[in-house]
Parts: structure tokens; C-alpha cells; sequence
């Protein structure tokens, strides 16, 4: 299979079209809320308050982030062998619709939320004020903003959201890309793959320290 064959198929129903423009717009959101809180605690008469940098830590945070892509991979997997079923058990078919959503709901607010930071570490990176450093100190899982950390971010962002456009299509309310490439693999190759990345998975959530 070929690069231009690999990257069509596991393109979800949506396309890609979405994608740069909702960076855009939730990255935009925190890269200038991060610039306006700098420029409101300047004009502050108390100096080392820095009350409107640190409100950013309070909204938003990579912990967060992480919990909720957590749960939506985990949710992942266990929407997988409803898919399948679904496909020969016609009375599977609605419980799995309303699963995927709901995973589908998490991916989401996840793909949003570490949009959202990449702005925050972005205006960091660029050192909009020494005070929006903390965002990157006191709350974040990165020890700073940098670009490795904001290119990992990325990678895995991006990767919620095509797990999430591929296991739910907001128009045709089914499941394409990725999702599709897994469910009508043999199951003779998909099966022991996915049993050994689901328990790999759930290992490693359940033994982080």
C-alpha cells in the first residue's frame, strides 16, 4: 500500500478540510486570551499577582487533556467489538450508534481542549511575559514550552480527532477512516492486534504513576 493509498483510506468521511481551520480558530483562542491576560496583569497595580495569566491554569490544564483522551481511547476500544457485532446483530446497531457518539463527544471536547493549550504554549514559547511562564511551570505536563512539546502536542491532538472523525460522522451518523480500515481487516490479523494494544493500553493507564 502506498502513502497516497494509506492516507485515503484512513481519511475519515469528514476529510481534512476541517482540520487546519479548527486549529485555527481554538489555537487563535488561546494564543490572543493568552496575550490579553498578560496585558491585563500589566496594567495591574499589583505586580506579582499575575491574576488573569494564572486564571488560564485554572480553565485549562494538559492533566485535564490527558484524562479525557484517556477516556475517549479507552471508550475507543471498547466501541470496536460493538462495531463489528453491530454488523451481524441488527439489535446491537443503536446501542453501538449512541456509543460512538458518546466517544465521539469526549474525542471532541479533548481535540478542542488541546487546541486550546497549543495556543497557551505557543504565546509562551514566544515569551508574551515572564508571568504567562507559569502556565508552563505550575499546571502543565510540559516543564516548558517548547517545540518538541508543542509538536507532540500536536501529533496527538491530531490523532484524537481523526480517531473520533472516524468513529462518528456527524451527517451520515456512521463510522469511516481508520475505524472502517479496522473493522474490515481480517479478523484473523485484526483481532490478535487489537487485544494486544487494548491490554498494552489498559496496563499502562492502570500502572502510571
Amino acid at each position: 500500500m502506498t502513502k497516497q493509498q494509506l492516507i485515503k483510506v484512513i481519511t475519515p468521511a469528514s476529510g481534512f478540510s476541517d482540520l487546519l481551520g479548527v486549529y485555527l480558530n481554538w489555537t487563535g483562542v488561546g494564543f490572543i486570551s493568552a496575550i490579553i491576560a498578560e496585558r491585563l496583569d500589566h496594567f495591574s497595580g499589583v505586580t506579582y499577582a499575575t491574576f488573569y495569566t494564572s486564571s488560564l491554569n485554572s480553565a485549562i490544564g494538559v492533566k485535564f487533556w490527558a484524562l479525557i483522551s484517556i477516556i475517549g481511547l479507552l471508550l475507543f476500544c471498547l466501541s470496536l467489538p460493538f462495531i463489528y457485532l453491530a454488523n451481524y446483530r441488527t439489535q446491537f446497531k443503536t446501542s453501538c450508534q449512541r456509543l460512538r457518539y458518546f466517544t465521539y463527544g469526549f474525542f471532541l471536547v479533548a481535540f478542542d481542549e488541546g487546541a486550546l493549550i497549543l495556543g497557551i504554549l505557543i504565546a509562551n514559547m514566544i515569551h508574551v511575559n515572564e508571568r504567562a511562564e507559569l502556565l508552563s511551570s505550575q499546571s502543565f505536563l510540559f516543564t516548558e514550552a517548547s517545540v518538541l512539546s508543542i509538536v507532540a502536542l500536536i501529533v496527538g491532538n491530531s490523532v484524537l480527532w481523526l480517531l473520533g472523525e472516524s468513529l462518528y460522522n456527524r451527517q451520515s451518523k456512521d463510522y469511516s477512516g481508520v475505524v472502517n480500515l479496522i473493522i474490515n481487516s481480517p479478523l484473523k490479523y485484526s483481532l490478535p492486534v487489537y487485544l494486544l494494544f487494548t491490554s498494552l493500553f489498559v496496563a499502562l493507564v492502570i500502572n502510571q504513576s
